[in-house]
């Protein structure tokens, strides 16, 4: 009720009560000291009982109409900044999308002298710092929004600019911490596997590749399992240029417990038991795993093996019953045919690279090896024109190589393909 009309009314009710009261000849005594009372009229008691009741309720209403009054303009003053902040971000925006981030920042900043807190204005500061390369920036608008959003795609934002900066504890704790409260998170733990890993830390680079592998997809699951290998391999390489051999065996255990057709780790596996001077168990994991792959770096460690035993008629062996699991496979069928010649087996060695002439008639390596061939037979003629053969080729004599991930070609075999970093990818 407005004050004036509730005024009037009160004013109008209490000179009823005191006319009422004034009709009674009743006083009360109102002790005012030691031996001295005033005997009050009742009227008088009653009037100034209700004038003091309603001068307290209009003290209270007019309180709360002032703070109403004052809610009201702040909420007001709110709608007004909160419809410039929006404006402002929406002309950041915009002028993000059309390439022009001078334009963008300055938006931001306006918006942010407004509202400090604004997380999202902070945000996309952040991004256009990391896009210029400013990391510290990055870093310092990313922390800025956190304190207000503490969505996951803040704190990665956060945790990316600061392993950029070079803090990685802080970069690690902070993926850790989306991880533990969304476990099964596959950009958190990707992105805390490769920062890992790019540091060397393998073991926690591992830990976070575990969580994926458990986490991925089924069609994804083949890929990350892959990965897991590789990054055991790493481990087992790292352990061993330590000059660990022990720790390096267990990892390239691991390495083949996860993925068994894993040819890097099983030939470093044979290297570290050789190292340690246990040959024969190097070459019975050679052995096991050209039973399944017969791929060139194991059968020639085993040759290297077998050639220090003095056991000749053991590598022939070895490559024909390479070549009978794999008749396709024309890299081992060369490595048959020198062989066969280091061994003055000239008959056998010609026949045998004659065969895969058929195949691959400008392959150097073996025009080289039938040049050698007759050569040592004395036909002089034959082995210079195949000599020639080769030289024209003008490429290398090691066998070449195709990325099974991403097809490129490459000279020679290596545990990682040199363009798409996928391990174990390299086939002849």
């Amino acid at each position: 009720m407005p004050i004036r009309p509730a005024l009037v009314i009160l004013l109008l009710a209490g000179g009823a009560v005191a006319y009422l009261a004034s009709l009674g000849p009743a006083r009360v005594p109102i002790p005012l000291g030691p031996g001295l009372s005033w005997e009050a009229p009742l009227w008088v008691l009653a009037a100034g009982a209700f004038a003091t009741g309603a001068v307290l309720a209009i003290a209270l209403g007019l309180v709360r109409n002032l703070s109403r009054a004052v809610r009201d303009a702040r909420a007001f003053e709110g709608e007004e900044t909160s419809a410039a902040g929006a404006e402002l971000y929406r002309h950041g925006e915009d002028a993000v999308v059309a390439g022009r981030p001078a334009a963008a920042a300055a938006a931001f900043e306006a918006l942010l002298r407004g509202e400090p807190g604004h997380a999202a204005a902070h945000a996309r500061l952040g991004e256009l710092a990391r896009a210029r390369g400013d990391d510290a920036g990055a870093l310092r608008h990313f922390l800025q929004a956190m304190r207000v959003d503490e969505r996951p795609e803040t704190m990665l934002a956060a945790a990316d600019a600061y392993g950029r900066v070079g803090r990685l504890d802080d970069a690690v704790a902070l993926y850790a911490e989306v991880i533990a409260r969304a476990p099964g998170h596959l950009t958190a733990l990707r992105a805390l596997r490769d920062l890992t890993a790019a540091a060397g830390r393998w073991a926690d680079a591992v830990a976070a590749q575990e969580r994926l592998v458990g986490a991925a997809e089924p069609r994804e699951r083949a890929s990350e399992v892959a990965e897991l290998a590789g990054l055991h391999y790493e481990r087992g390489r790292a352990r061993a240029a330590a000059g660990d051999p022990d720790g390096a065996i267990s990892a390239f255990r691991d390495a083949l417990r996860v993925q068994p057709e894993f040819l890097p780790a099983a030939i470093a596996l044979g290297d570290a038991h050789l190292a340690t001077g246990d040959a024969a168990q190097a070459v019975k994991v050679w052995e096991r795993a050209a039973e399944a792959q017969p791929a060139l770096p194991l059968l020639s460690r085993i040759e290297r093996q077998r050639r220090e035993e003095g056991r000749p008629t053991r590598m022939i062996a070895l490559y024909q019953a390479a070549l009978s699991r794999a008749p396709d496979n024309l890299a081992v069928a060369l490595a048959l045919g020198r062989v066969y010649f280091d061994l003055h087996m000239l008959d056998e060695a010609a026949e045998q690279l004659e065969k895969i002439e058929v195949r691959m008639p400008d392959l150097p390596v073996i025009h080289a090896y039938l040049g050698a061939v007759f050569e040592r037979r004395g036909q002089v003629g034959e082995a210079l024109e195949e000599y020639r053969r080769a030289l024209r080729a003008l490429s290398s004599f090691e066998w070449p190589h195709r990325c099974a991930a991403c097809g490129a070609e490459h000279a020679g075999w290596a545990d990682r393909c040199p363009s798409c970093r996928r391990w174990n990818s390299l086939r002849p």
